[in-house]
Order: C-alpha cells, then structure tokens, then sequence
C-alpha cells in the first residue's frame, strides 16, 4: 500500500515493516517449497501413468487369441497371382492356375474429326445385364432398370461423355485419340460376366439404328452390324476362371477377397503351369510383436528405477523415493512376469526367450524364442489363453489386468496422485490464509509505526521551538 510518510519522517516504516513482514512470512516460503515438491511427485505420478498404459496396451495386443497366428504366404509366380495371407489364415500350400481373367465389357466407336465434333441429340438408353451365349447375345437384368441418357441438341463428342459419366448408369465414357482422330470408347464400371450392357438411341432424327447423328453410337449386341450395333465390342464381360488344386471356381473381380480363410487373392494374367502358393507361420513377426512388449516394459522399468532411487554420493532421492504405493507397484509388476500357466508346454516367460536381468528389466533370446515359435499354439497357450481359472489363465492376459487394476478408479496409482493433488490444495489454501494474514498485519504495522512517526516528529518540532526559545533568554554573567 501507499505509505503516508513524507521527508521529515524520522523513521524508515516501509523498510522496518517489510522486514518485520519477511520475518513472519517464513512459514508461507516453507509451503512454497513443500508446493514445488508435491508438484514434482504429481508430474512423476503422471509420466508413470503414461508409461504403464503404454506397457497395458503392449500386452493386450499380444492377448488376443489371433496374436499368435501370424503369417507369410508366398506365390511362386507373383507375375500371374499375388497372395496375402492376414493372421485368421491356416499354414497350407495349394496349387493355382487361371484360365480367364475377369473383364469389363468395352465397346468403341468409329472414328470421329475431334471432340468437338456434333453428334447428333436424343436419348441413350443404357441397360445392363449379361451376354450368355457369346458376344451376339444379351439378357437384360431387371434387378437394374436402364438408364436414360438425355443428349441435347448439337451435341458435342465431348458432351456426350460428360452425360454418360454423370448418369450412373454402370459404363464410363473416354475419348481417346487414334491418328488425327479420336474415338468414343464405353466400358462398364466393374468387371464381371453380369456386367455386360447395351446401348439402345431414341435419335432426334427418327432412326435409332442407321449410323447417322446419335444412332452412330446404338450398341445393341443382338442387331446387325451398321443397323443397331453401330459400336466395335472390343472386350467382352467375363468373370474370372481359376481352380484351387483342380477345383474349378469363379470370381466376379480379379481382386478375391477371403479366396480362403485369412487369404486375399489378385490374378493378374492366365497361367500355362500350376502357381504354387504356401501361407506359412512368420516367426520374425511374432519376435518382433514380443519385442515391442520387451521395449515397453523395459521403459517402464527404467522410469520406475529412476523415481524411487537414492543417489548417495549427491544424497539426493528421486521424487517417487519411498513411496509405498509405487514400491506396490513395481513389486507386482515383477511378479506377475515370474508366474506361470499351468498345464501349458510353455509354462513361463522364459520358456518363451524372455528373462528378467538383475537390473529389473527383460531380454528377448531370439534363439530360444524361435524354437519356442515352431509352434504357434504353444505362444498362444502360454499368453493368450483364455483359460478356465486364474492358473491355466494366458500371462499377457494377467499383465493386461494387472494393468487395469493399477490404474483403475481405485488403483493404487490413481489413489496415490488423488492424495498428493489433495495435498497441494491444501497446501495452496494454507499459503492464501496466511498471506491474508500477512496482509492484514503490513497493513496494521504500517498504520503503527506511520502513527509512532508523526509523533516523533511531532515531538522534534517541540525541541526545536524550545531550544530556540531558550537561547532567546538573556544571559547573567
């Protein structure tokens, strides 16, 4: 606050209220302190929390039951067939060939001077369906009802395949140059032998079928050539022909999804000799799975060594030194990785490649875990099964848990940085009280010592006036 002394004080009050202020605020400094370090336990609380819900969702990616199941699959002739096998894919080799591959149906038109050429106007009538009997039939499919296609006067090339390519009618137009030329080409969108499709031309000009104006783009498959299918078929629609070990088999696509179980197929030519395919266990895989497990809890463990320990040559603790629930924690994390699953051929971790180092933290024997991975559900029995009690229970089942049990609402984690949160807003309402206290005091010892002061002076000036007066007196020899 504004002091009301002036230059004639004959006391510093702001210096000797300020200090006795400082004096009395100890206690507040103190809290200031104990604040910074409950803050630092709180961020400790936090990166903990962080790290063990890293190491939780590590493990309970290796709980699943699918975990275990990783695959490679292998095509002899990649030119012909590619195969991707994902984890639901059994280890089992086959032999493949293609005869046909699938296609989309692909008509073209005669030659036109440029894009801009006019056409013609009227109406195209697209209809799909299927040509069961050859390139010279067709067979409407009522399930899709034809589409009608409305070409404006004067028309353009360009124009009318802006119309076929708005009007969802399952074929797309191009127009693609030949010499000084260029032609109409009509594909259907997809491939397959029901994607098959006619063109049939209501002509402003009154024929549909004659190779003048609009009619010059009728395609029907069942009429003559130049008199209703006025367009060149070039490809027609089919669908794939493969066999799987002499099994005859069809795709609408080239691209088979689920061809087996967990299996993906693509062919990509037809085949003279039998493409061998094999889906084999990847033992890299499943190492390289349980290694980012290995890292995440390594990480864990050097955070939880570097919160709780003591330095004895600086003397000084980590923020987490002593503290009972952390201690709780790491105790029970290293428990839970030396237990083991009862009637299981690989009963523990170790089994697996995995063993804890004095130093707290885990290493993978890649050795010893790949001759563990010749058999894919024995890891699956020793981490991800289900189990009927908690002996039989899959580990990384019982580490996923643990896990949740540590950082639930009433985990010891969260209890711990519940409290010490307490703590600092306990902490915080004691250092407002007690600076409302030393408000109140500064302000008492300023009206104090202000009064005190103007006394003095007051007292100064009645000397002065005194001593003055008394050397007006006359003197006596």
């Amino acid at each position: 606050m504004t002091s009301p002394i002036t230059a004639s004080s004959m006391i510093d009050v702001q210096g000797l209220v300020a200090s006795l202020v400082k004096a009395e605020s100890r206690p507040i400094t103190q809290m200031q302190a104990e604040a910074k370090k409950i803050d630092v336990k709180i961020s400790a609380f936090g990166k903990l929390q962080s790290q063990l819900s890293a190491f939780r969702d590590a493990a309970a990616a290796l709980s699943r039951f699918n975990a275990w199941s990783a695959v490679s699959a292998v095509s002899s002739n990649t030119n012909a067939v590619d195969i991707l096998a994902t984890s639901g894919a059994s280890a089992s080799q086959h032999a493949l060939e293609v005869q046909q591959l699938a296609a989309a149906q692909t008509v073209t038109s005669g030659a036109f001077t440029a894009s801009d050429a006019v056409v013609g106007s009227g109406t195209l009538r697209i209809q799909m369906g299927s040509q069961p009997a050859g390139a010279g039939s067709f067979t409407a499919d009522a399930a899709r009802p034809e589409v009608s296609v409305t070409i404006p006067a004067n028309a353009t090339l360009a124009q009318v395949r802006d119309a076929i390519n708005a009007s969802s009618s399952g074929v797309r137009a191009s127009i693609v140059k030949d010499g000084d030329q260029v032609r109409l080409f009509l594909s259907s969108t997809t491939s397959g032998g029901n994607q098959a499709f006619r063109m049939q031309v209501d002509d402003a000009d009154g024929n549909g079928t004659d190779t003048s104006g609009l009619s010059a783009l009728a395609f029907d498959p069942t009429a003559a050539s130049g008199a209703g299918q006025n367009l060149t078929q070039v490809k027609t629609a089919a669908d794939a022909q493969y066999t799987i070990d002499g099994v005859a088999l069809t795709s609408r696509t080239n691209r088979i999804t689920g061809a087996m179980d967990g299996v993906d197929l693509n062919l990509k030519q037809v085949t003279t000799a039998a493409v061998q395919l094999e889906v084999k266990s990847d033992p890299e895989a499943l190492q390289a799975a349980l290694q980012k497990f290995t890292d995440a809890y390594n990480t864990l463990n050097t955070l939880l060594v570097e919160q709780t320990k003591y330095d004895p040559a600086s003397k000084t603790a980590g923020p987490l030194q002593g503290d009972n629930s952390v201690v709780g924690i790491q105790t029970q994390l290293r428990a839970v990785l030396r237990e083991t699953v009862t009637g299981a051929t690989l009963s523990g971790l170790s089994d697996a490649g995995l063993s804890l180092q004095r130093d707290g933290s885990l290493k993978l024997d890649a050795n010893r875990f790949q001759a563990a991975a010749s058999d894919p559900t024995q890891l699956t029995a020793l981490f991800s099964a289900a189990g009927t009690s908690a002996a039989n229970k899959g580990l990384m089942l019982r580490i996923r848990d643990l896990s949740d049990r540590l950082m639930g609402t009433d985990g010891p984690l969260t209890s711990a940085t519940s409290t010490w949160k307490t703590r600092l807003s306990t902490n915080q309402k004691r250092q407002d009280a007690m600076q409302v206290r030393l408000d109140a005091l500064e302000q008492r010892l300023l009206r104090q010592y202000s009064a005190l002061d103007a006394k003095l002076v007051i007292a100064q000036q009645s000397t002065q006036q005194l001593q003055s007066a008394l050397a007006g007196l006359p003197k006596f020899g």
